[in-house]
């Protein structure tokens, strides 16, 4: 194999489906792949700190034993890529609901359970902590990135709840969008209103600030500095 893998951990198939083909088209000295794990790791209840890496080391595991003809070596780094879900706002943000469901607000969270969706909190917020001060996971090059409070969110400004066949209609909207003109979504990445500016450091330590994980910020531009892919920004 010439070129190595920059594999994606996603939450959901729409991650792949908005993100895989434009994100092929900008990278072009590596391969990208993606890795849908169908759940917010970070988020499991029955997640710890603790086991979060043997967590990432077995979806990696997974995507190499369904590539057999791939060996670990072929790995240039894991990128995992998450919802924030408000999940770093201080508990005075989080409210009891009167609706009997769980809603996300620009300046607070009405929750179904509140005391449960504070332990969520708390819980996703030590994970997420570890994870963005980890180099190196499961013997990867390793690096975590966020659309806030989701990926439709950021890229529709969308905050409403969605269906699943909503959210891949818009998934596949952004790709048809920007396959031809990939650039163009690298661009919207720096000059779009949820740009963070700063380091992979200053774009964390931002987000899980005060309320700004319940408001629309995105760190992806990082993952492209990264690797020498930038624009002139203006």
């Amino acid at each position: 194999m010439t070129d190595k893998i920059i594999l994606f951990l996603v939450e959901g198939s729409t991650d792949e489906d908005t993100l895989a083909l434009i994100y092929s088209k900008i990278v072009k000295d590596h391969d990208i792949k993606f890795e849908v794990l169908h759940t917010d790791i970070t988020a499991d209840e029955e997640m710890t700190v603790k086991y979060i890496e043997v967590r990432i080391k077995k979806a990696v595991d997974i995507y190499l034993q369904r590539n057999p003809f791939l060996k670990k070596s072929d790995i240039l780094k894991v990128i995992q890529i998450i919802d924030t879900d408000g999940a770093f706002v201080p508990s005075t943000f989080v409210k009891q609901s009167d609706t009997g469901k769980t809603e996300y607000f620009d300046t607070y969270i009405s929750a179904k359970n509140k005391d449960r969706l504070i332990r969520r909190n708390i819980s996703k917020r030590n994970i997420v902590y570890k994870l963005v001060h980890s180099e190196d996971i499961a013997g990867f090059p390793y690096e975590i990135y966020y659309f806030s409070r989701n990926i439709e969110h950021v890229l529709h400004n969308i905050a409403e709840d969605l269906t699943d066949e909503e959210k891949e209609d818009l998934a596949f909207e952004i790709a048809d969008r920007y396959s031809e003109c990939p650039e163009d979504f690298l661009k919207l990445l720096y000059e779009g209103d949820f740009y963070v500016a700063g380091t992979y450091k200053d774009t964390w330590n931002f987000i899980m600030e005060n309320g700004n994980s319940l408001k629309r910020h995105c760190n992806m531009s990082v993952f492209f500095e990264k690797l020498g892919i930038t624009i002139n920004v203006k």
